[in-house]
């Protein structure tokens, strides 16, 4: 299950628990456009679901490497206007952290909420 269009530890184990759980296996690292041009490049995709899916670790918003020169604040709300472009397409996102990927019922919940249905119903202990 390599697959080096992950890009972090968090992306791997989601993916991981993906394919434990029964969940149709994602597209990685999608790139979306809009009439404004590029918009964001996805951690997971399901075309066949209309769903994105974001693994986001707390680093993300508060490691100052990670932020390139920008605040929390503009970080946040850089995001949530990505976020909001992805919609205007007709997607669905779904988001989850550290907690979700260590606990497989949580991460298929929100999956299965946004319209990520499962291949072989079986539930993971």
């Amino acid at each position: 299950m390599a697959d080096e269009a992950s890009e972090s530890v968090g992306e791997s184990r989601s993916r991981a628990l993906i394919h434990i759980l029964g969940l149709p296996a994602p597209v990685l690292q999608h790139s979306f456009y809009d009439h404004e041009g590029f918009i964001a490049r996805t951690d997971f995709f399901w075309p066949e679901c209309g769903v994105v899916g974001e693994f986001d670790g707390d680093a993300k918003y508060l490691d100052d490497d990670l932020l390139d020169g920008r605040s929390t604040r503009e970080t946040v709300l850089a995001e949530k206007k990505r976020e909001d472009r992805l919609r205007a397409l007709g997607y669905k996102v779904v988001r989850w952290d550290w907690k979700a990927v260590t606990d497989p019922e949580l991460l298929r919940r929100k999956l299965e909420r946004a319209g990520v249905t499962r291949k072989n119903p079986r539930r993971v202990a």
